[in-house]
């Protein structure tokens, strides 16, 4: 397959039966289907790999649509005795567990309320089901999962641009963490949960993230010395 080459529906990415014969392993992400002995696209975009070796279509879409193992945020809907419906930007609501947080019990669950924003990591996704969400790993701890601290802001992007934010090298993160001390989560449903120190700094991270999307690596870097030569208190 060949990296950075532009896609249709319906384009055939590969026949397995050529890998028959090797020892290659290849993990297919978004955007792609096996029918048959064939991997098919099912979106238009440009194939790409990312640093789990997992392959993907990447475009410029808003709508998500849920992928086992992704990281997203969310916000409660609603609260049950034994789960909550949770708003992650799919066509369907999803689904999670009150187990399924750190240190949680039949007798000691979360006190989810209704506008709680979660970050969670999707168990399941199939289309004849709603997606369930967890906020542990694979160990019961949490890393970071849960209900995000007050304060914060949700900014809605691209789903593009959230994964490359989430890219090692990510310039963006890396410059305007040089300028401003901020938390920040990113999920791959097309949501960013950031916050600073104060709320103008809060609101001054969000206004840079949300108009260096296109940006070029100068226009960055005038952006955060902008930031850094500005009154912020």
């Amino acid at each position: 397959m060949e990296i950075g080459k532009v896609v249709m529906p319906g384009d055939v990415l590969l026949d397995i039966s050529t890998l028959q014969d090797t020892n290659e392993k290849i993990i297919f992400g978004p955007g792609m289907r096996r029918e048959d002995n064939k991997i098919i696209a099912i979106k238009c975009g440009v194939l790409k790999k990312n640093s789990s070796k997992v392959y993907y279509i990447d475009n410029h879409q808003m709508r998500y649509v849920p992928n086992r193992g992704e990281n997203v945020i969310g916000f409660v809907l609603k609260k049950g005795v034994d789960e909550a419906v949770v708003d992650i930007g799919s066509s369907e609501p999803a689904i999670v567990d009150l187990l399924s947080f750190e240190g949680s019990t039949k007798r000691n669950k979360p006190a989810l309320k209704i506008g709680d924003v979660l970050y969670a990591k999707i168990l399941t996704a199939c289309k004849d089901m709603e997606p369930e969400l967890v906020c542990v790993n694979s160990y019961g701890k949490s890393v970071g999962f849960g209900v995000v601290p007050e304060g914060g802001y949700v900014l809605n992007a691209s789903l593009e641009y959230c994964r490359r934010l989430l890219l090692p090298n990510s310039l963006i993160l890396k410059r305007l963490g040089n300028t401003l001390r901020y938390e920040i989560a990113i999920g791959m449903n097309g949501r960013i949960w950031v916050r600073s120190t104060t709320l103008e700094k809060t609101l001054v991270a969000v206004q840079a993230l949300s108009v260096l999307e296109y940006a070029t690596a100068n226009e960055i870097d005038m952006m955060c010395d902008q930031i850094s030569s500005a009154p912020v208190t």
